[in-house]
């Protein structure tokens, strides 16, 4: 597939998802050819393709596709251009690890342009654009943020909170630097976030790596792993080295993608940090989703 679309196919393209009639039937038809080939490659699964992927389900996929790409155009002002729809087809054509599937998929429509930008590349953009909008978008998790920094008011009078969650870091280079970089080619907890006690963008496609290591896992999961301090990233490792500097110290607020964080320091020696934290979810963007039209 060539790396530029040229105008026609970018025109074609640009047509926004319906949710009936015949662009709405061609849509579903190009969803169900991309879902088989990926159903070809699926390993371990006993179901045909029909059965894991009903007419109804594919529908029910294109009919999400129009509501996210509606709500980014009605709520954030956003329309999909050919520029980013230009660059998007260049970027899976670029990063994919995976040629051999993406050719099939090509051929799945028709080695056709347009209808790879379309049906691949569109609902990409459209994903990756309406969530990092929702994401940082102050006054949807206003309430959330208030609870955070009521949260970390009760800390700073040395209140302790209920529900607080424990973390420690290891200082210094892990011992097994090869599970660290398996873990983070695996999208595993090594992978690095990019958060700050602002309220700044973040990389969409990064792991956040507190949310997982804090707000997911038990307290027995944290024992079984090591968390280093240097699988931070930077930005948010200088946050916390300045912050949370001795016992009873009080971070700021963090905003993660999907969280509000506190933490409250409970020891730090040269080869731990240990700290308490405060995890406050933001709203669901899937129920937020729901109701747009």
């Amino acid at each position: 597939m060539k790396t530029t679309l040229n105008i026609a196919a970018l025109f074609l393209a640009l047509v926004p998802f319906a949710t009936h009639g015949a662009d709405f039937a061609a849509q579903c038809l190009d969803r169900a050819a991309i879902e088989r080939v990926y159903h070809s490659h699926r390993i371990g699964t006993t179901q045909t393709f029909e059965e894991l992927m009903p007419v109804q389900v594919i529908e029910q996929l294109v009919r999400v596709d129009a509501t996210k790409e509606s709500a980014l155009r009605t709520v954030y002002h956003l329309e999909v251009t050919p520029a980013m729809l230009a660059a998007e087809v260049q970027r899976i054509q670029t990063t994919t690890r995976a040629p051999e599937v993406l050719a099939e998929i090509q051929h799945a429509l028709g080695d056709s342009e347009p209808r790879f930008a379309s049906a691949m590349a569109r609902p990409l953009v459209v994903e990756r654009e309406l969530r990092r909008r929702f994401d940082n978008d102050a006054t949807l998790h206003a309430a959330q943020r208030h609870e955070a920094e009521q949260a970390r008011m009760q800390l700073l009078a040395k209140q302790m909170l209920k529900d607080m969650r424990d973390v420690t870091w290891q200082f210094g280079a892990r011992r097994d630097a090869t599970k660290a970089e398996e873990g983070k080619l695996n999208g595993g907890t090594t992978v690095p976030t990019k958060a700050n006690s602002k309220s700044s963008l973040y990389s969409n496609e990064a792991t956040a790596q507190l949310s997982q290591t804090i707000a997911a896992p038990t307290q027995a999961e944290h024992r079984q792993e090591e968390l280093y301090f240097e699988d931070i990233e930077p930005e948010l490792k200088n946050v916390l080295r300045v912050q949370l500097q001795k016992p009873g110290d009080v971070s700021a607020v963090i905003e993660l993608p999907a969280y509000f964080l506190v933490f409250f320091t409970k020891a730090r020696a040269a080869d731990i940090l240990s700290a308490a934290s405060v995890v406050i979810p933001k709203r669901s963007y899937e129920t937020w989703l729901a109701p747009q039209p």
